[in-house]
């Protein structure tokens, strides 16, 4: 990228990530945006020497670290899962943090979002905003009507560029597409997803004898860590898995009904959240639904994941080979 003329089209996740560091080497970054994201500081630092110390020679504050930090965020569910205005608090810390980064009115205006904060994901970054206020890289919210052989134009006229990059994201509510998964019955996944996927807990597909998702429908988050939610579906598989061998079965398949069941209270419960206030996110399908995000906390998650039940799935014993 050194001495390049470089555009990038997207601001979300991706582009605050590659734009700082594209921008110390481009001769000049252009920066497509269609609508502002929402970017909080990161606050990270080194642990001091002290805290090292003190973490090696007390084992259990490393628990309590933990403990601490899963609690700050935890209580931030309130305002995505239930009460959305919540989120105003989160959004004037947003605003200082803006203010403070960003010195030219104009660009800071363009760069408020429109938008409830939390109904697109939020990004941290300190570097972000910094870079949009070098001298050599220019911020272009005109729609692009196409690309040239010169560069990029919008209706404001063509923006020349030597190198484009696509930060625009992916198909995040396909999961497991374009893979060609067959289920009972030659079913194909993709074709029992054609509305949207479903997945009991996130986890298993009825149909689809001994598929068991990691991240699946339902298990995204705006509110916490996803290892915390990870954590919770290595147990529930690791449960299935031994329910397989010990009683020796050659398959289990999670019950429609009871797939059926937790999809609909998911849609009924994702109606309070702030992922339904009104934008459109890649949390949606074309059709408007949410089928990313778990709408609740954490912990619950981790209690209906603590063992699976048998009464869910219908199962086959081992024939004798």
């Amino acid at each position: 990228m050194r001495g390049r003329r470089v555009a990038v089209i997207g601001t979300g996740a991706s582009a605050i990530q590659i734009v700082p560091e594209i921008a110390r080497e481009a001769a000049e970054l252009t920066l497509f945006q269609r609508s502002a994201p929402y970017v909080i500081d990161k606050p990270d630092r080194p642990y001091r020497d002290w805290e090292r110390t003190a973490l090696r020679a007390v084992p259990w504050l490393q628990s309590l670290s933990r403990a601490r930090i899963y609690a700050s965020f935890e209580a931030r569910a309130l305002g995505f899962i239930k009460y959305p205005r919540l989120m105003g608090v989160m959004e004037r810390g947003f605003r200082r943090h803006l203010a403070e980064q960003v010195p030219d009115p104009a660009l800071r205006a363009e760069l408020v979002p429109g938008y409830r904060m939390g109904c697109k994901r939020i990004l941290l970054s300190g570097d972000y905003y910094p870079a949009l206020n070098r001298p050599n890289v220019h911020l272009v919210t005109d729609p692009i009507e196409r690309v040239t052989p010169a560069g990029v134009r919008t209706a404001g006229g063509e923006h020349e560029a030597d190198v484009i990059v696509y930060a625009t994201g992916f198909r995040s509510t396909e999961f497991l597409s374009p893979m060609k998964i067959v289920g009972r019955g030659g079913r194909e996944l993709n074709e029992a997803w054609r509305d949207g996927a479903q997945a009991h807990l996130g986890i298993t597909v009825s149909g689809f004898p001994n598929l068991f998702l990691l991240y699946g429908p339902y298990t995204n988050l705006g509110h916490n860590s996803i290892i915390y939610m990870l954590e919770s579906q290595f147990r529930y598989v690791l449960g299935c898995v031994e329910a397989l061998r010990g009683a020796g079965l050659d398959w289990i398949d999670v019950r429609p009904d009871v797939q059926d069941a937790f999809t609909r209270e998911m849609r009924e419960r994702m109606r309070s959240t702030v992922w339904e206030a009104g934008c459109q996110s890649w949390y949606m399908t074309a059709g408007g639904k949410v089928v990313n995000n778990w709408p609740g906390y954490t912990f619950a998650y981790r209690r209906a994941t603590r063992r699976p039940d048998p009464r869910h799935f219908r199962a086959r014993r081992a024939t004798a080979r």
